[in-house]
């Protein structure tokens, strides 16, 4: 599949035009503030701009979901472009150099919560439509571009979307600062739950502290030997919060409650992880004491009302001679005229449940993976840019990906 220097120039020349509002439109996105399950504002945004843009057909689903459709000529494979309209939580705003939520724009980056996660790249997936409309472009494929909800917590608005909308191929805008990516290892919540007799500190003899048989369970879990993958490497785990059911401190606490937070290669279940985790727990403890593990899901609720229990995000990975995987590093590498590296994420997306429903998946977006979560949040508006230019390549180029037909 081949993109003639003639149809680069026309996408080019179409980019710049467009550019300009598209940056705008991410500034918009990063000032409304859309935490997991209170995205409504950033959906009717959303709804709203893909309407003004012109998209042929513009929905929202039972879940919140926000949905546009640009319709393919015909014959070609269906193509979506993921993006999550949520975002995790700012945290205390005096540590971040510039207000979460002004959308700053200073020395050519946009700063603000989201702007890599991933609210710049879902300026870049849906300005795309307009691009192709003024280069006097059509794919032969219908193209979806999908403001998802509740990514942040398990990935509920693409889980139900899998069951309504089934697209051949998939390209999320988590950051790949303008890579490819083809797959990542899941997360798994495990807990662990050590009990014992809570008494007065004043006298420890008279209980049984499970302090103790949680120190040696981190130390052994410390030296677990860990699962590995000829793609993804190994798992790793790390635990992260623990609970107790005391509040005061001259009083040994009767529970502990490990949080751990268990990032598995595909070759790894939950249930293995789960029994791995009990059966150190078992041989952690101390007199007194007892153990139980459990995978933990997540309770979740869209702004629409819908409820579910979200399972561990699954990973994926995608062969690296897909002709998906193929077909985009060629086509972005025609459109930027430098090679494009194909690599894995480090964190979870929701593309485990596209992978789970048969649709093959991808990322591609601007930003950077350690700007994500942090106080320093912040896209390039040159990357924004460029990936407005590679996902308008990608839009027409991926319905042909398995045709191998000149352009």
């Amino acid at each position: 599949m081949r993109l003639s220097e003639e149809i680069r120039n026309r996408l080019v020349a179409a980019v710049a035009e467009h550019a300009d509002a598209m940056i705008g439109f991410a500034q918009r996105a990063v000032q409304t503030r859309s935490l997991p399950g209170e995205e409504e504002a950033m959906a009717r945004l959303l709804r709203s701009e893909m309407e003004r843009l012109g998209y042929d057909e513009v929905w929202v689903d039972r879940v919140g979901n926000v949905i546009g459709l640009l319709r393919g000529s015909g014959g070609g494979k269906s193509v979506q472009f993921n993006s999550h309209i949520d975002h995790v939580h700012e945290g205390d705003p005096a540590l971040w150099p510039y207000p979460p939520y002004a959308g700053v724009i200073e020395g050519g980056v946009l700063y603000g919560r989201a702007a890599s996660d991933v609210k710049g790249a879902l300026a870049a997936q849906v300005y795309l439509g307009p691009v192709l409309r003024t280069a006097g472009l059509r794919p032969r494929g219908d193209i979806f571009i999908t403001g998802v909800v509740l990514e942040e917590l398990g990935g509920f608005g693409t889980a139900t979307l899998c069951q309504e909308l089934r697209t051949d191929y998939a390209v999320l805008g988590e950051a790949t600062n303008l890579e490819v990516r083809r797959g990542h290892r899941g997360r798994i919540l495990v807990e662990v739950r050590f009990t014992g007799r809570s008494v007065h500190a004043s006298a420890p003899e008279r209980g049984a502290n499970p302090h103790y048989a949680l120190a040696r369970f981190l130390r052994a879990l410390e030296e677990l030997p860990m699962r590995s993958h000829p793609d993804l490497g190994r798992s790793t785990v790390a635990p992260t919060l623990i609970a107790t059911d005391q509040t005061s401190s001259n009083v040994t606490p009767g529970v502990l409650t490990l949080s751990l937070d268990w990032r598995n290669v595909s070759c790894e279940e939950p249930e293995d992880v789960v029994a791995r985790v009990r059966e150190l727990a078992q041989a952690s403890l101390t007199p007194g004491v007892t153990s139980e593990a459990q995978a933990v899901g997540r309770r979740v609720r869209s702004y629409t009302g819908l409820e579910a229990e979200m399972p561990p995000t699954r990973g994926f990975v995608l062969p690296g001679e897909h002709p998906l995987v193929r077909a985009a590093a060629t086509t972005l590498g025609e459109v930027f005229q430098r090679q494009v590296p194909v690599g894995l994420w480090q964190f979870a997306t929701d593309g485990g449940h596209l992978a789970r429903a048969g649709i093959a998946t991808i990322g591609f977006a601007p930003a950077e993976e350690r700007f994500a979560h942090t106080v320093n949040d912040q896209v390039s508006l040159h990357q924004l840019r460029q990936a407005l230019l590679g996902n308008a390549a990608l839009a027409l180029a991926l319905p042909d990906a398995e045709e191998g037909s000149p352009r």
